[in-house]
């Protein structure tokens, strides 16, 4: 949290200090920002159901993919948890801070004030493009876990325990929140990013953030599968608003066995 006042803080400055339009010294700026938000957060709510797009087969396919990781929710838990080490742990306790949503948020306005000192419209729209990504995802996730309200893991052990709708912190475990934040934001830098080690690091710790969540038992492996389609979309539709038409080179794959779930990272070459 105080990462993010800091940022917030520094954002504020770079407004006040710098004649160059932003959201904190122009109202133009921010109703544009807000205005923009709004049209991505509908594109997210149609896209999943488009016909005439990818959009309903992808849909199809994340269902698909979430129901078979269902099917073995109960045996990954049983695998992690009876295969815990102090390493392990550590390392998880990392994950789960570099997946903090509140981390993200103050990434991407580190970003953004960046781009506004250094004077790099690039560097301001990447920025721009996180924050977004990262809000739509947090906004998305909140209303389907507090409508779904599944018992996390460690309440009974229990996959198929739901109590919709009543807004309880130990029944809003599908979707983390975690994961598909981290998922957002590695989208966006996937996408803007020439560079493939820079895209591959990207997913493999949005990857890793998803694991930590159920390492620690605070999510079954379906939630975090359903997180990372959902972070996936919402980082595609921020850079589809930003106009920017060059296609990633990487695209992710869910795979489940008995024994694991995870994603796959596909690349062209």
């Amino acid at each position: 949290m105080r990462f993010v006042m800091a940022c917030v803080v520094l954002l504020y400055l770079s407004g006040v200090a710098l004649a160059d339009e932003n959201i904190f010294n122009s109202s133009k700026a921010f109703k544009e920002q807000v205005v923009r938000l709004g049209d991505e957060a509908l594109e997210v709510v149609k896209t999943p159901l488009d016909t005439e797009g990818h959009g309903l087969v992808g849909t199809l396919a994340v269902a698909g993919a979430v129901g078979l990781t269902y099917v073995f929710d109960n045996d990954i838990r049983t695998k992690l948890q009876a295969n815990k080490s102090k390493g392990m742990d550590k390392a998880t306790d990392i994950g789960n801070f570099v997946g903090d949503p509140f981390l993200h948020l103050g990434i991407a306005a580190a970003v953004y004030g960046g781009g506004i000192f250094a004077d790099s419209p690039r560097w301001k729209e990447t920025g721009e493009m996180l924050g977004e990504a990262a809000i739509l995802a947090d906004a998305t996730t909140f209303v389907l876990k507090e409508s779904i309200g599944r018992a996390r893991p460690f309440v009974n052990g229990d996959k198929g325990n739901f109590r919709p709708g009543q807004f309880k912190s130990d029944y809003d475990s599908l979707p983390s929140m975690h994961t598909s934040s981290s998922f957002a934001m590695a989208s966006v830098m996937a996408a803007t990013s020439e560079n493939m080690a820079t895209k591959v690091l990207s997913y493999s710790a949005a990857t890793f953030v998803g694991f930590s969540r159920i390492y620690q038992d605070k999510h079954w492996a379906s939630d975090v599968v359903l997180s990372a389609a959902i972070g996936e979309l919402c980082g595609r539709v921020v850079m589809a608003t930003h106009d920017n038409k060059s296609k990633s080179a990487v695209s992710l794959a869910p795979l489940v066995s008995t024994n694991s779930a995870g994603l796959a990272l596909l690349g062209r070459w």
